[in-house]
């Protein structure tokens, strides 16, 4: 794993699609972890101060003592921390918005052992913005081509799988999920294009150290697979910009009041995934994009800059 810092009370590192985080009754037989990765680089037991979906790819962040733990996890009660995730969605995403859905845990035969099936569901909240889309021209189910949307997204809560969930709730299922996501779709692009993993990395986390006091601005950037695919579909001018997200961007884009008509509270309101689906899944004009992006040889794209 990458190392993006380590002082005397933090350990944060960049963490790869595919690594659990700590053994698992999931997955008997793996012996390969995140924290345990993380603590024979610090040679010390480190505190698990959030967690990564297994196929998620990241800044993870670990503690070296008790307090600065405690400190952390009230700074994560009330949401000081801020975490921004770059996914690739199926389908043109509103340009920003807001998707308030609550969620109810799932239970499954591969799911935790500890959730309970009548657990009410919870508030869960994620914005958004949309840093650029494209057009591929390979026809995936009935339609001869595929759009999808570059986003970043930002939730507020901090929901079991909320970004994956949410996003399938809007019918902008995330490539490469093979729980949440579209297997028609997730086929296609590790078809064509080798991507062979979940659309979704965390690639900025913003907060303020627990013991210091300074801002903590931490930026993963792309891995060669990101920057692959992203140069593939035209995004290179959002590729070279994502490892240095500033903090007024991300403050303008999603932590400012939206417009009435960026708010996706319904899962109604979304863009149709493969050249207009449904009409019953079609949004509203007033939170869609549909202007059609230029032109090139391999797809149509649109290189918004970040």
């Amino acid at each position: 794993m990458k190392l993006l810092f380590e002082d005397a009370h933090l350990l944060i590192v960049d963490k790869p699609a595919g690594l659990m985080m700590h053994p698992s009754w999931l997955d008997k037989h793996e012996t390969d972890f995140a924290q345990a990765r993380a603590e024979a680089h610090a040679g010390q037991k480190l505190h698990t101060l959030h967690r990564l979906d297994r196929p998620t790819s990241g800044i993870l962040l670990f503690g070296k003592h008790p307090e600065v733990a405690r400190r952390m996890m009230t700074s994560f009660q009330r949401h000081e921390i801020d975490k921004y995730y770059l996914c690739i969605a199926r389908g043109w995403t509103p340009e920003k918005g807001r998707i308030d859905k609550a969620l109810k845990e799932e239970v499954d035969a591969k799911g935790d052992r500890r959730i309970k099936a009548d657990k009410p569901a919870q508030e869960a909240i994620t914005r958004f913005v949309r840093l650029g889309t494209t057009v591929i021209p390979i026809p995936v189910g009935p339609y001869d081509s595929a759009r999808y949307s570059l986003v970043l997204a930002r939730p507020i809560t901090g929901r079991l799988h909320q970004i994956r969930k949410h996003f399938r709730k809007t019918y902008h299922h995330l490539i490469g999920d093979t729980r949440y996501g579209d297997g028609r779709h997730n086929a296609m692009v590790a078809a064509h294009f080798g991507w062979q993993q979940l659309a979704l990395r965390c690639v900025a986390t913003d907060l303020v150290h627990p013991m210091t006091g300074e801002p903590l601005r931490l930026r993963a950037g792309l891995t060669p697979a990101w920057q692959q695919l992203c140069e593939q579909w035209g995004w290179q001018t959002q590729a070279e910009q994502i490892a240095a997200l500033s903090s007024d961007f991300l403050h303008a884009q999603l932590h400012a009041p939206l417009e009435d008509a960026d708010n996706n509270d319904s899962a109604d309101n979304n863009d149709s995934a493969d050249n207009n689906d449904s009409a019953d899944n079609a949004a509203t004009a007033d939170t869609i994009d549909s202007s059609e992006p230029p032109v090139s040889d391999a797809c149509r794209h649109n290189n918004g800059a970040v």
